[in-house]
């Protein structure tokens, strides 16, 4: 490895709180050189106007992007959300001329961890996917630190999230020609949220009852926790380019080959917008398969009683697999996820699993989760301050070990085959 001190670090766009600043003040620190890129009003509010501000088309990124990485001898790129137009040239880019890409991201540990990845996450996870090899990373690994120290309110991630979103917008004459990638508008989805967050407390004072409901009957049920259908995780790295489309799926399956005496459970997304009317949606496809009596919706309660209870989990490559996993659940994931792998996730057709559904091999899942997070996942969090200061040392920490070049990694990216045949579109 080289000297810590040739580490030279660029910051893309980073997540909708003050969170880089925090992680370029670590760097200087630690007499790493830092040079900054703003790509949008939003990363210049929260940046403080510190920064190389691109306001060129994404086609003229990539010549601004090598002149500045000669320029500047970078070594090691870091960006928020991997697969954005951006990024996903970064990436590549820096394959080419040897710089280490890592994307950050929220922990797939969560709450109270983030992710620091080689390359990207999902289908483009850089993570091992064979168990000799996952083994081996553990066998050294400290135990998993479960305690939640960093906690944040919902208002302030809201908050955050409105005044990176608006001063985007309103900046917008001064960033033109930025591409955000999203298939709606922020303000629509803020509008969405001002009847949602009514709906979001009564759901929450209803859940404990109706969820005593559900297990009170003791009958088998197959929890389904929906994501975030505008989240690269659905984009980028599962076949579905709708969530409903995943839904007429499960629910085809389940009616023809799902035992008479199961019903499904389907858990909505806590952050969802309301865009999207699952009530109605559901119920439409429910009916189409004639599931009347056997589908039931849940927007909030206990993740732990809904997976500790369920006769399985299907689900798309949400986080929640990995509870589920932890929790002993039987796990088919739809999509790629770095934990859908042989021993862990259920490998057979869903048309089989709802008859058979098989557990996860505990002590494989321990060891799994320990390697994950030694390799990938850090202590700390992008809204909590002291969250901040925690996990971005440990950034400039893995960053000057050059990480993303220790051998528990692997290049190319172990999962892309299997998702192009799967149906996700690689790119």
């Amino acid at each position: 490895m080289s000297p810590a001190s040739a580490r030279r670090v660029l910051l893309l766009e980073g997540p909708p709180t003050s969170f880089f600043s925090v992680l370029v003040r670590h760097f200087e620190e630690a007499d790493v050189p830092v040079t900054r890129v703003l790509l949008h009003a939003g990363d210049w509010l929260f940046a403080r106007g510190h920064g190389i501000s691109f306001r060129g088309r994404i086609d003229e990124f990539e010549p601004f992007l090598r002149k500045l990485i000669a320029d500047n001898a970078i070594t090691d790129i870091i960006y928020f959300a991997d697969r954005l137009p951006y990024h996903r040239v970064a990436a590549r880019v820096a394959e080419e001329v040897g710089v280490i890409p890592y994307a950050i991201e929220n922990g797939y540990l969560r709450p109270d961890w983030l992710t620091l990845e080689p390359g990207g996450m999902g289908v483009y996870s850089r993570f091992p996917t064979d168990r000799g090899h996952i083994e081996r990373i553990a066998s050294d690994a400290p135990t998993i630190d479960d305690v939640i120290r960093y906690r944040h309110l919902f208002t302030n991630e809201a908050f955050h999230d409105v005044a990176y979103n608006f001063a985007r917008l309103l900046g917008s004459p001064g960033y033109w020609h930025f591409d955000d990638d999203k298939p709606t508008s922020p303000v629509r989805e803020y509008a969405a949220w001002v009847p949602q967050l009514l709906r979001r407390q009564i759901a929450r004072n209803r859940a404990p009852r109706q969820l005593q409901r559900i297990l009170k009957h003791n009958k088998p049920y197959f929890l389904v926790p929906l994501q975030l259908e505008v989240d690269y995780q659905i984009r980028d790295n599962s076949p579905y380019r709708r969530l409903s489309a995943f839904i007429d799926e499960v629910f085809a399956s389940f009616a023809r080959h799902a035992p008479k005496e199961t019903s499904v459970l389907v858990k909505i997304h806590p952050l969802d917008s309301g865009l999207e009317n699952w009530r109605h949606t559901l119920k439409r496809i429910k009916r189409d398969h004639d599931l009347t009596g056997r589908i039931r919706m849940i927007a909030a309660g206990s993740l732990q009683d809904m997976l500790d209870n369920a006769a399985g989990v299907v689900l798309v490559n949400s986080t929640v697999g990995l509870y589920a996993l932890r929790a002993g659940a039987p796990t088919k994931a739809m999509g790629s996820a770095v934990y859908n792998l042989p021993d862990l996730t259920d490998q057979q057709p869903l048309d089989t699993f709802w008859s058979n559904p098989q557990k996860p091999d505990k002590e494989y899942v321990k060891t799994f989760v320990k390697a994950l997070a030694r390799a990938t996942q850090l202590k700390g969090s992008f809204y909590n301050p002291a969250g901040m200061e925690v996990g971005a040392a440990e950034v400039v920490r893995r960053i000057k070990a050059e990480i993303g070049r220790s051998d528990m990694f692997v290049f190319p990216p172990p999962r892309l085959e299997a998702a192009r045949v799967m149906g996700v579109n690689v790119r």
